[in-house]
C-alpha cells in the first residue's frame, strides 16, 4: 500500500476506508500521550464491551424469586430450578455457565465479578441510534436538537494529556477491534485510537509511511500544517510497527473457543501479553436486538448464545491474564443501549425497554451485586422498568478510582456533578497516601429524618470538609457546606429537601470521600 493510500485513511484526511479481512478498518489521528504519564496509572487497561441492540436484563440476570416474573414472561421465563443461582437472591441465565471454561459464575465466586443492577437514565430514548449517542457520549439528552458527536473517553483522555493532539504518543492510546472508529473514542480536538482487526494486514497497510521530507519552519500557516501531517505520517508507520511487534511478541496460553467476539478478545490479550502500551481497547457483539425467537423451550436460541458467547470471551480472556500475570492491570466493562419490555411479545421476544443490567469485571473490582432486583410491578409511565443508578456512576468510577481522575475531571467529562458507584477499587496514589481523613465511622441521627439530620464523627486532626448531596441514582442534588474543623467531635446539619425518599450524603474529608445514606420522610 502506497503512502498516500495509507494516509487517506488518517484523521488528517479525514476521508476514506480500509478493508482488512473483509472488515472496514481506519486510521485514525491518535491522541499525545503526556511525555511520561503519573506511575500510579502508567499501565492500567480498561476494556469496554458494547452489546448493541439492547441487552434483556431480565433473562440474564434472572428474577427467580419473584413470582410476577413468571406471569409476565410465561414462555420466556428461566425456571428456578434451571437458573445458576451465584450469590443469595442472585441468579445467572444458565447459558452464562457454560462448562468447561473458567466464566461469569466463576469470576462471581473467585470475587472478580460485580453485576449492577439497574442502570439506565432518566427520560430514556427507546432509539438504538440516539440511546447508543447518549451511553457511548456520557450526555443524558434525548433532545434530537442536540448533536452527539464526541465520546466520555475521547474528551477524558483528550483533556487530561498536556498538549494534545500536536504530539503523537508512541503506541496508540485506544485500539477498536474491528469496525470504523466508536464514537466513544473521538473528541472535538481528534479521535484517540485506531481501528483494527488483523495486525499483519495493518502493518502491510502502514509501513514505510515515514516521510522523506524534512520539517518545515512553523513561522506559517503552511508550515506548520505540513509539519502537522507529516508528524501523522510518521506516527503512522510507527503505529503499524508497534501494533505488528506487540502482536508477534505476544502470546495466549489457552485455546480460545471459536467465536467471533472471543476471537476479539483472544486478539486483545495477545496485544496487551506483546507490550502494547494501550489504555483502552473496544470491542463489540451485536445481535441483542431480540424481537423475535429470543430464546427456545429449552432455553438455548439467540439470546442465549449471545451470553454464552459473552461469558466464555472474558472468562478465557480472565484465564489467559492471570496465566500471564497482566490481570490486576485491567478492568472490564459492558455497554448496552437499553434493556427489553418486561412482558414478552407475542413472538417469543422482546421489545425495547429501559433500564438493564451491567458487567464490571477485573480483580480491582468491588464484587457483587449491586442494587435490588427490579420491581416488575412499579413500571414506569411507559410499562418500562424503572432505573436505579444514573450508567455514568461507572464512567466516574473509571475515571477517578481507575484512570486516577478527581471529581472535577467528572464534571468537566460529563459536564454534570456524578457520584461513583464505588464498584472499583481506588488505584492508590502518592496523593492518597498524603491524605489524612483522620475521621470515625459517620452516623446520622435521626435516620430517616423529617425536617433535617446531624452527621456526627469524631476527627483526629484538623482538616477541609465538603458537603454535597445526591440522588440515590447519584446526580448531584446540591451543596450543604464546605469548611475548616478542628480535632474533636464534629456535628454538621443537613436540612431536609422538598422531595422525599433516599439520598448520598457525600462527606469528602482532606479530600477522601465518604457515601453516607440519608432517607428523608414527611
Amino acid at each position: 500500500m502506497k503512502r498516500r493510500s495509507f494516509l487517506t485513511t488518517t484523521a488528517a484526511a479525514s476521508v476514506g476506508a480500509q478493508l482488512i479481512s473483509g472488515i472496514p478498518v481506519k486510521g485514525y489521528n491518535p491522541l499525545r500521550m503526556m511525555e511520561t504519564l503519573a506511575e500510579e496509572d502508567d499501565d492500567r487497561i480498561l476494556i469496554i464491551i458494547q452489546l448493541f441492540g439492547g441487552n434483556d436484563g431480565l433473562n440474564t440476570i434472572i428474577p427467580a424469586e419473584d413470582p410476577e416474573y413468571y406471569n409476565i414472561r410465561p414462555n420466556l421465563s428461566v425456571p428456578a430450578d434451571t437458573a445458576v443461582k451465584v450469590l443469595s437472591r442472585l441468579y445467572f441465565h444458565p447459558a452464562l455457565d457454560p462448562a468447561g471454561t473458567y466464566n461469569l459464575r466463576t469470576m462471581m465466586e473467585d470475587g472478580r465479578l460485580a453485576v449492577v443492577q439497574g442502570i439506565g437514565y432518566e427520560n430514556p430514548n427507546l432509539s438504538h441510534f440516539r440511546s447508543t449517542d447518549i451511553w457511548l457520549s456520557g450526555f443524558n439528552s434525548s433532545d434530537p436538537d442536540k448533536r452527539l458527536v464526541e465520546g466520555w473517553l475521547g474528551r477524558y483522555w483528550s483533556r487530561a494529556i498536556q498538549g494534545f493532539p500536536e504530539v503523537l504518543p508512541d503506541h496508540p492510546i485506544a485500539v477498536q477491534i474491528g469496525g470504523t472508529l466508536s464514537m466513544l473514542l473521538q473528541s472535538h480536538k481528534g479521535d484517540i485510537g485506531i481501528a483494527l482487526t488483523d495486525p499483519d494486514a495493518f502493518f502491510e497497510l502502514g509501513k514505510g509511511l515515514s516521510p522523506d521530507l524534512t520539517p518545515m519552519p512553523e513561522d506559517t500557516r503552511y508550515g506548520r500544517e505540513f509539519n502537522f501531517v507529516r508528524l501523522v505520517a510518521e506516527q503512522c508507520d510507527r503505529y503499524a510497527t508497534v501494533v505488528k511487534e506487540a502482536f508477534d511478541k505476544g502470546k495466549n496460553t489457552l485455546e480460545y473457543a471459536d467465536n467471533g467476539f472471543v476471537r476479539q478478545m483472544q486478539l486483545v490479550a495477545r496485544l496487551i501479553s506483546g507490550g502494547l502500551r494501550s489504555k483502552v481497547f473496544m470491542v463489540y457483539m451485536g445481535g441483542f436486538d431480540t424481537h423475535v425467537n429470543q430464546q427456545k423451550e429449552d432455553y438455548t436460541g439467540l439470546h442465549p448464545f449471545l451470553l454464552e458467547s459473552l461469558s466464555t470471551g472474558i472468562g478465557q480472556f480472565m484465564q489467559d491474564a492471570l496465566e500471564q500475570g497482566f490481570a490486576d492491570r485491567v478492568v472490564g466493562a459492558t455497554v448496552s443501549e437499553f434493556g427489553r419490555r418486561p412482558y414478552e411479545n407475542g413472538s417469543w421476544g422482546t421489545d425495547h425497554g429501559a433500564s438493564s443490567i451491567q458487567f464490571v469485571w477485573g480483580n480491582k473490582v468491588r464484587a457483587g451485586m449491586y442494587g435490588n432486583s427490579p420491581n416488575l410491578k412499579d413500571l414506569n409511565s411507559n410499562g418500562d422498568l424503572r432505573y436505579q443508578w444514573d450508567f455514568r456512576r461507572v464512567y466516574a468510577d473509571i475515571i477517578e478510582n481507575w484512570f486516577g481522575g478527581t471529581p472535577e475531571d467528572t464534571e468537566a467529562v460529563l459536564e454534570e456533578k456524578i457520584l461513583p458507584l464505588g464498584v472499583l477499587q481506588r488505584s492508590t496514589s502518592v496523593r492518597d497516601y498524603l491524605r489524612r481523613p483522620g475521621a470515625s465511622e459517620i452516623k446520622v441521627t435521626p435516620n430517616p429524618a423529617t425536617n433535617a439530620t446531624t452527621l456526627e464523627w469524631q476527627q483526629q486532626n484538623p482538616a477541609t470538609v465538603t458537603v454535597e448531596l445526591y440522588g440515590a441514582d447519584g446526580r448531584f442534588v446540591q451543596h450543604i457546606t464546605k469548611t475548616r474543623v478542628d480535632t474533636g467531635v464534629v456535628r454538621i446539619p443537613v436540612h431536609s429537601i422538598q422531595s422525599n425518599g433516599v439520598y448520598i450524603c457525600n462527606v469528602i474529608i482532606n479530600g477522601v470521600p465518604h457515601h453516607v445514606p440519608i432517607t428523608f420522610v414527611r
